[in-house]
This record gives structure tokens, C-alpha cells and sequence, in this order.
């Protein structure tokens, strides 16, 4: 991945800011290759080549769609066990499949320490405890760090029941085209890009990296401040110094903005070792940074059967058309 590819890989997020909600990357695939373009200066051909190139490398093979929990009135926890040996982790993605309520697990190497992060849906207290236990068991040393809240934007639509229709479709196929997703709903291809724009904007759902690419090429690097009204100072230092950096929106940690306000972090090349590290010393140097963390995604699995059935569940007959 060379600059270029970078930039493109960086501008297929809103806004050129990475979001992780509910632990994939949040992308557009509907973005036209043309405002891309625009963006990195290169031509609209140009783009459509490249990313045709991160097609064959698998850096960009398939689209999955994220549909926001409090739809459904929970949250989702992230809970870490820690792993000693690759067979470990292969083992755990597998079967947490049985835990029900687990929705995405992702096999990490942070600063040396090896876990999977499993994030698993709660509606309550009793539930978030029941579930903890029983990844536990999953684990090979019998350790799981305590789960906490993974912090999502909710949505505020109220949706229609041919809203409900057109998230089950694009559950489904989340690869389908516009006119595909009209013609398997049976409305109109404007109703339907409307609506599916609408709730999007919306985040009633989001697309992602789909299960089959390969994990994003890069390592996720947090800063921790000192203090927060350092925050915003710090991450304008940061595009300024490490140009090959692509920032993770306040609201796409994980951590609620408003809380945890000391934390700027960003995706930084991985493939290329040196120009890693040279990124992290700056980024230890910049006036205010107290410690800085990379974290290296090895593999991750998806698990759709919690979502798959809470929408049915809301699909009415054909009749209903909202």
C-alpha cells in the first residue's frame, strides 16, 4: 500500500475520519469514485484502478452492514481474553459462536500483549454478568478482563415497517446494488435510495469491511493526554506531523466523546515497519502526549445470527409497506 493507495483507503470513510462501530471500520461504498478523486487529486480513473488493486490484494473484498443496537433497545460490552498461542485464538473465534448475544470478536496484538476483544449485546445488568461468564469458559487461561460499555451513537429514527424491510434486505445482501435491494423489497429504486440514505444518515445501520478482507493494513495508534482541552490542539499536531495518518472520529473509539475526551487516535500504515515507527516517535514527542499505544488486528470473525433474528422479528407481511 503506497501513498496513494493510502489516501484512497482513507477518503472511503465519511468524512475521511474511521469510525469502529461495534468493532468493524465504517465505510461508504457508495461514495462516487469521482469525489474521491477530488480529494486525493488524482483522476476518477486513476481511483477506480486502484481500487480495483485493493480488490486483488483483499484489503477492500465485500461489504458487511452494521445495524445499530438501540434499535433494539441494548448496548453492546467489549469484553478482552487474553491468548498465548495462535491455536488459542483460532479455537475462541470459533466457539464463541455458541455464546449467543456475541456479535464480533477481533484477535489483537497490542504492544505485545495478544487478546481477543469479544463484543457481545447486553440489555441489562444480570444479562452483561451471565454472558461475561460464559466467554469466560471459552477462555484458555480462564481469564477475561472485566467487560465494559462500547459506546455507539444511537439512533433517534423511529422506523417504518418498509424501513424494517429495507435493513433486512441490506442485512442480507449487503453487496446488492440499489436496484437490487428495490426489486427484493418491491418499492421503487428512488424510494429506495432515499430510504436508504435516510437511514444512514441516520446510523440505523452502517456499511463495513465485509468478513472475507483482509484486516485493515494498518495499526491502530491511541494517544492518551494529559489533560483534556489538550485534545484538540494535539490532534491538529498530528496531521501537521505524521502525514500518513488517518484519524479515528471522536465518536468511533468506542468511548463516549464527552468522557473520554483525552484520547485522539488514528490509523497508521503497518506494512512498512520503519515508517511506523518513525510516525510513533513524533507522535510521543508532540507536547502533551503522555503515552502512545499501537494495536496490531490479526483476525476477526463476525457472528450475525443476534441481529438476523431481532430484525425479523420486526419484518411485517408483505402487505405493510410504510
Amino acid at each position: 500500500m503506497d501513498n496513494l493507495d493510502f489516501a484512497i483507503y482513507r477518503y472511503l470513510s465519511p468524512r475521511g475520519e474511521a469510525r469502529f462501530w461495534a468493532g468493524r471500520r465504517v465505510i461508504d461504498p457508495t461514495i462516487p469514485a469521482r469525489e474521491i478523486a477530488e480529494r486525493v487529486g488524482v483522476s476518477e480513473n486513476g481511483v477506480r484502478a486502484r481500487l480495483r488493486g485493493l480488490a486483488d490484494q483483499g484489503f477492500l473484498r465485500g461489504n458487511a452492514v452494521g445495524v445499530n443496537p438501540s434499535l433494539f433497545g441494548v448496548r453492546v460490552f467489549v469484553a478482552e481474553l487474553p491468548i498465548e498461542k495462535p491455536t488459542d485464538s483460532e479455537r475462541v473465534l470459533r466457539d464463541l459462536a455458541l455464546v449467543e448475544g456475541v456479535i464480533f470478536a477481533r484477535d489483537t496484538l497490542d504492544e505485545g500483549d495478544r487478546n481477543v476483544r469479544v463484543h457481545f449485546i447486553s440489555s441489562s445488568d444480570t444479562m452483561t454478568s451471565r454472558r461475561a461468564s460464559l466467554v469466560r469458559r471459552l477462555s484458555p487461561s480462564g481469564q477475561l478482563r472485566e467487560p465494559q460499555p462500547y459506546w455507539i451513537p444511537s439512533c433517534e429514527r423511529e422506523l417504518s415497517p418498509l424501513d424494517w424491510r429495507l435493513l433486512q434486505a441490506l442485512y442480507r445482501t449487503p453487496d446488492a446494488t440499489m436496484a437490487d435491494i428495490a426489486r427484493a423489497v418491491g418499492v421503487s429504486l428512488k424510494t429506495t435510495v432515499r430510504r436508504c440514505h435516510e437511514l444512514a444518515e441516520s446510523t440505523a445501520f452502517w456499511w463495513t469491511h465485509g468478513p472475507d478482507c483482509e484486516e485493515y493494513p494498518l495499526a491502530l495508534v491511541r494517544l492518551d493526554l494529559g489533560e483534556t482541552s489538550q485534545r484538540e490542539a494535539v490532534a491538529e499536531k498530528v496531521l501537521r506531523e505524521a502525514r500518513e495518518w488517518i484519524p479515528v472520529a471522536p465518536d468511533g473509539f468506542g468511548l463516549e466523546p464527552a468522557k473520554f475526551a483525552t484520547v485522539v487516535a488514528g490509523l497508521v500504515p503497518a506494512d512498512a515497519p520503519a515508517v511506523l515507527e518513525r510516525t510513533v516517535k513524533k507522535l510521543v514527542d508532540i507536547p502533551g502526549v503522555q503515552s502512545v499505544h499501537r494495536t496490531f488486528a490479526l483476525g476477526s470473525m463476525s457472528y450475525p445470527a443476534w441481529f438476523t433474528d431481532r430484525i425479523a422479528e420486526h419484518v411485517p407481511g408483505r402487505a405493510g409497506s410504510g
